[in-house]
């Protein structure tokens, strides 16, 4: 872009094509967006207790040195006065980025815990539970994934916290599905694993009053294999051959071996994976709770697996896949329900 030099004292245009100056209007607009979005983590900060008065004063003169940056942009640009809109977007460019690293050094960090349960006992592999019925199981894989977690705020609100996909899991070592299975290099194996906790990094400084997430992956990637976020990826055995004409991801498994009341056994395998299958649910919490470069939030849940059995037998619907929607459905709501706050903790960061 050709731009006028700095010692002209008139506006001129002579050195602006149409979509140059187009370019200009556009860059103006994008760093509006951006200023909009700075505003809301601004104003998160501004509810956090943990964050320094002098701290929340230095953020708001610079909210206001950027909106006057852009605000004389745009009339620099009636003018056309391309230099000193020039000059206004750069200094715009740089307050922005200053004001970034400024919030990203006070996101807080979540510990977020699912202990799995059966009922009231330790859930296990390969130790046997007894349902209501009678009936009697015994597991050999649990997982599902965890997903789109959101923090609730007290105006109705949420904060989305991004990337947020995550395998949990209670499994033996097992192959990789479509993994190398020929030649002189060795298939490769998924280790045994026990899963029920995760560490989220950057969570935005703000007060929050509960917490959502779902159980699954929401319709824009299960839809799509190649969006990458967070934990989704092919080799993970959740996604196989006998849903791949379907859907993408397997959303939950769960595999074990029953004895039904008349002393016959079998196996079971139950997963889900459908779009239809997708869950969400919502905890609240006792009281608000402040996040900041001070302060983290531990949140713990029970995840009581006895829920999954409470309308579905193993011994009459020994198999729960793609062909089944209304077994998928009760068996989606089963996982939805198997969680129950048992504590949120808000300790100091350090």
């Amino acid at each position: 872009m050709v731009a006028p030099a700095c010692g002209e004292s008139e506006p001129t245009d002579s050195g602006l094509s149409t979509q140059e100056r187009q370019q200009l209007e556009q860059h103006i607009s994008e760093l509006e967006a951006q200023v909009r979005e700075l505003e809301a983590q601004v104003a998160r900060q501004q509810e956090d207790a943990a964050t320094s008065e002098k701290e929340k004063a230095e953020m708001t003169a610079q909210m206001k040195t950027l909106r006057e940056d852009l605000a004389e942009a745009r009339a620099l640009l009636e003018t056309q006065d391309w230099q000193g809109v020039l000059v206004r977007l750069e200094a715009a460019q740089a307050e922005i980025a200053s004001l970034e690293t400024r919030i990203a050094g006070l996101d807080g960090s979540m510990e977020f815990t699912a202990a799995l349960s059966f009922g009231n006992e330790p859930f296990a592999l390969d130790q046997q539970y007894t349902l209501s019925t009678g009936e009697k199981l015994t597991f050999t894989e649990l997982r599902y994934w965890l997903s789109n977690i959101k923090l609730l705020k007290q105006d109705g609100t949420s904060v989305a916290l991004p990337g947020s996909y995550y395998l949990m899991e209670l499994l033996k070592e097992q192959y990789v599905e479509g993994g190398n299975q020929s030649g002189s290099t060795p298939q490769p194996m998924l280790p045994a694993n026990r899963r029920e906790q995760v560490n989220v990094a950057a969570v935005p400084a703000g007060v929050y009053t509960g917490i959502e997430f779902s159980i699954g992956v929401d319709p824009t990637h299960n839809d799509n294999l190649s969006l990458q976020a967070g934990e989704l990826h092919m080799l993970r055995n959740m996604t196989t051959v006998t849903w791949m004409w379907f859907t993408s991801y397997i959303f939950t498994k769960t595999k074990g071996q029953y004895v039904a009341v008349d002393g016959t056994s079998n196996t079971f395998g139950w997963e889900t994976g459908t779009n239809n299958d997708f869950r969400t649910t919502r905890q609240t919490f006792a009281a608000p709770v402040s996040v900041g470069a001070h302060k983290r939030l531990r949140v713990s849940l029970r995840a009581d697996v006895a829920k999954l059995f409470t309308v579905l037998s193993p011994s009459t619907t020994p198999t729960i896949n793609v062909g089944q929607a209304d077994a998928r459905a009760t068996l989606s709501n089963g996982f939805r329900d198997m969680f129950t706050l048992v504590s949120v903790e808000n300790p100091n960061r350090w």
